[in-house]
C-alpha cells in the first residue's frame, strides 16, 4: 500500500528557510512543540521509577508491607487510570480544544504526583498513580494530535516521531533519580523521585498561554481569521498572502467540509464508513504490534531475564539496564529523523525484520544457557541480542507508536480513534502485567517462540495494511482509504452549514504545484 502522490507542500513558495534553525518562525515553532513533546517524559518516568521505589526498604515500609499481588496492583493501577480517561480525553480535545487537553492532562498528573509524593500509606499512593494514569492518557490523546495539525508540513513526520521518544529521557531520569535518592534511609529515598515527577506537567503548565491552538480546531469553530494569522505567524514568517499558507487553509477547509457529516455522528463514525473500520484497524493493529512484540518483556522484567541467564548482582543488572536505556533513546532519536527520509513502511519493514533475527538469537543463546549455566559466551550473546531487540523496536515502534496513528486519522475522528487506541493498549497492558512473568517463571526461554509467531504475523500485517504517508499532508492522508460508497453510507445526516466548503483556490493551488 504505498503512495504514489507527489509532496504538494514542498513544492509551493513558502516563506520560511529550508533549513528551520535559521528560520526565526519555525525555531520559535519547534521550540514550543518541544514543551508540548515533554509531557510523554511523565509517562517514561512513572513506569521506571516504580520498579525502584520496591527495592526501597522505606517505601516497602510506608506501604505496609506489601505482598505480590499488592506490589502488582501498584503498577496496573496506572493502567486502569489511563483506560478509564481514554474517552473523556477525545470528548474534551474535541469540544475545547486539544491546548485544553493537554491542560486537563498535565493538571492531574501534577495533583498525582503530589498525592503521590505526599502519601502516609498504600491507599493515599494508589490514588495519586490512579490519578496519573488518567492525566497520561489526556496529553497522549490531545499531545500527538496537536503537534500534527501545528507542525509544518515539511516536519510533521518527524516531530511526530519524536513524541515517544522522550520516554525515554523520562525512564533515565527515573533511573538516576532513584539511583541517587535510594541510598537515603528514610521517606525521601522515594519522595524525592516522586517530586521530581513534578517538572514535566508544571512546565507544560506555565508555557500553555504561549502554546498555539490547532488551526484545524480554529477552523472548525469558524474562527477562520484566528487561523489563517496562526497559520501565517508559524509557517510562513507572518505572511498571510503565502502560497503555502493559502494552499494549507484550503485544504483544511476542504478536509472540514468532507467531514462534517462525520463530526455529526459521534462515536459511531468509527464503524460508520469502510474507509473508518480500516482506519480504526490500522491504528489498534499498530498498538497491538507495539505492545505484543516482545520488547515489553524486556522493558519490564529485564532483571529476572538477566538473573535466568546467569547475570546477578545489583551492580552489573543496574549497569547493563543503564546503559540499555541510553542505547534506546539513541536508536529512537534516529528512527524519528528516518521517518520522513526512509518513510513509514520502510522502517516498519526493517524494525520486524531486526527484532525477528533478534528474537532467534534471543531464543538460541538464552536455550544454550539453560541448557548449560556456566556458558558465560551465550550469556554475553543474551545481552547483544537483547540490545539489538531493542534496537529493532525503536527505530519504528517507539517514534511511530503515536505518530502514524495519528497521522492515518483524519480530524474528525482524530481524538477518537487515538482514544480507542489508548484503551485497548491499557487493557492489553493489564493482561501482559500478569501473564507475563507467569509465563517467565513457567517456561522461560520458550515464551520467545510465542513472540516470534507474533513478529511474523505483524509483518504480513505491515506488509499488506500499512499504507505510506510519507511527503503527505494530513488532508491527502485522509484520501488514501476513501471510497466512493463511503458518501452513500452517510446520506441523511445533516451537515452544519457553519463548515466552510471547498474552495476553489485549492484546487488551483494543487495543480500549479504539480505541473
Amino acid at each position: 500500500m504505498s503512495s504514489s502522490h507527489p509532496d504538494i507542500s514542498a513544492a509551493l513558495p513558502n516563506n520560511t528557510h529550508p533549513q528551520w534553525w535559521k528560520d526565526p518562525a519555525l525555531r520559535r515553532l519547534n521550540a514550543l512543540m518541544l514543551a508540548v513533546i515533554t509531557v510523554q517524559m511523565t509517562c517514561g518516568y512513572d513506569e521506571a521509577v516504580v520498579g525502584s521505589f520496591q527495592a526501597m526498604q522505606p517505601w516497602v515500609d510506608a506501604m505496609g508491607n506489601p505482598d505480590a499481588s499488592h506490589i502488582g496492583l501498584v503498577t496496573t493501577v496506572i493502567f486502569i487510570g489511563g483506560f478509564l480517561g481514554a474517552m473523556p480525553a477525545s470528548w474534551c480535545s474535541d469540544r475545547y480544544g486539544r491546548k485544553m487537553g493537554i491542560t486537563v492532562g498535565s493538571l492531574c498528573t501534577m495533583i498525582g504526583s503530589i498525592i503521590q509524593s505526599s502519601a502516609y500509606g498504600y491507599s493515599q499512593f494508589m490514588v495519586g498513580r490512579g490519578l496519573l494514569g488518567v492525566g497520561i492518557s489526556f496529553t497522549c490523546v490531545a499531545g500527538p494530535s496537536l503537534l500534527a495539525e501545528l507542525a509544518h508540513p515539511r516536519q510533521r513526520g518527524t516531530v511526530l516521531g519524536f513524541f515517544n521518544t522522550l520516554w525515554y529521557v523520562g525512564s533515565i531520569v527515573a533511573a538516576w533519580s532513584s539511583f541517587g535518592s535510594g541510598h537515603l534511609l528514610n521517606s525521601w529515598s522515594w519522595r524525592i523521585p516522586s517530586i521530581i515527577q513534578l517538572f514535566a506537567p508544571v512546565l507544560i503548565l506555565l508555557l500553555m498561554p504561549w502554546i498555539p491552538e490547532s488551526p484545524r480546531f480554529l477552523l472548525s469553530r469558524g474562527r477562520n481569521e484566528a487561523a489563517l494569522q496562526l497559520l501565517a505567524k508559524h509557517h510562513a514568517n507572518g505572511a498571510t498572502d503565502d502560497e503555502l499558507v493559502t494552499w494549507e487553509m484550503n485544504e483544511i477547509r476542504g478536509a472540514l467540509a468532507a467531514e462534517a457529516a462525520h463530526m455529526e455522528l459521534g462515536w459511531s463514525i468509527l464503524w460508520k464508513t469502510r474507509a473508518n473500520i480500516k482506519r480504526i484497524g490500522c491504528v489498534i493493529g499498530v498498538n497491538v504490534l507495539c505492545l505484543w512484540c516482545g520488547q515489553g518483556v524486556i522493558s519490564y522484567y529485564f532483571s529476572p531475564i538477566l538473573t535466568q541467564v546467569g547475570i546477578t548482582g545489583t551492580d552489573r543488572q543496574t549497569g547493563i539496564n543503564g546503559g540499555m536505556q541510553i542505547w534506546n533513546f539513541l536508536v529512537s532519536i534516529a528512527g524519528a529523523i528516518l521517518a520522513d527520509r526512509l518513510g513509514r513502511r520502510t522502517l516498519w519493514m526493517i524494525s520486524m525484520v531486526a527484532m525477528i533475527l533478534a528474537n532467534i538469537g534471543t531464543t538460541v543463546s538464552s536455550a544454550v544457557v539453560d541448557y548449560d549455566a556456566s556458558n558465560e559466551v551465550a550469556s554475553a550473546f543474551v545481552i547483544v541480542f537483547l540490545f539489538l531487540y531493542n534496537a529493532g523496536f525503536n527505530v519504528a515502534c517507539n517514534p511511530l507508536a503515536y505518530a502514524y496513528p495519528t497521522e492515518l486519522l483524519p480530524y474528525a475522528i482524530r481524538t477518537k480513534g487515538l482514544s480507542v487506541m489508548i484503551a485497548i493498549g491499557q487493557a492489553l497492558l493489564i493482561l501482559s502485567q500478569y501473564a507475563n512473568p507467569i509465563a517467565i517463571e513457567n517456561i522461560g526461554w520458550y515464551y520467545w517462540l510465542f513472540y516470534l509467531g507474533m513478529l511474523l504475523i505483524f509483518t504480513v500485517q505491515v506488509y499488506w495494511t500499512f499504507p505510506e504517508t510519507k511527503g503527505l499532508t494530513l488532508e491527502e492522508i485522509a484520501s488514501i482509504f476513501e471510497t466512493d460508497g463511503d458518501m452513500e453510507m452517510l446520506e441523511g445526516v445533516e451537515v452544519p452549514e457553519k463548515l466552510p466548503t471547498v474552495a476553489s483556490t485549492a484546487v488551483t493551488a494543487v495543480d500549479a504545484a504539480k505541473a
